[in-house]
């Protein structure tokens, strides 16, 4: 059965310069388990915040996997809790993308609570199963 999954990353960009503030280990495991969601034949659609003028908006991470980047707030690197803010912004964006483009989803796979808050919204509105996976906990990452 192929699904077609929208992943959420809003803070933090699969393409971004390892070891930044925000990129990281997250960064990777999120671009390679859509590389390897899309090989396995599934559909992958990775919504993150247009960070960079120089990145176009959307960008093929292999196949049936692509990045889509969406304004939220100004266009540069930003302190992850100033996208707080920002998150309703986002979700338009995802959702005006998808209608734009006549996208329908299976399934709903947010990073970060910042991605899990946007995620909730959208499981909402799209009626569809939402998966969290907040990667770290602040009181064991600061300890």
């Amino acid at each position: 059965m192929q699904l077609k999954i929208a992943m959420l990353s809003v803070h933090s960009c699969p393409l971004g310069k390892l070891g930044g503030e925000n990129t990281g280990g997250m960064s990777v495991y999120i671009r390679e388990l859509c590389r390897e969601l899309g090989r396995q034949g599934h559909l992958v659609d990775i919504y993150t915040r247009a960070h960079e003028p120089i990145h176009d908006q959307i960008v093929e991470l292999g196949k049936n996997a692509r990045l889509i980047h969406l304004r939220a707030g100004q266009e540069e690197e930003i302190e992850k809790l100033a996208i707080y803010p920002h998150l309703a912004e986002f979700a338009c964006e995802v959702e005006n993308f998808r209608k734009h483009n006549g996208l329908h989803y299976d399934l709903i796979h947010s990073h970060y609570w910042l991605s899990g808050w946007i995620g909730k919204r959208m499981q909402r509105w799209w009626d569809i199963p939402h998966i969290t996976m907040l990667h770290t906990l602040g009181a064991v990452k600061n300890a």
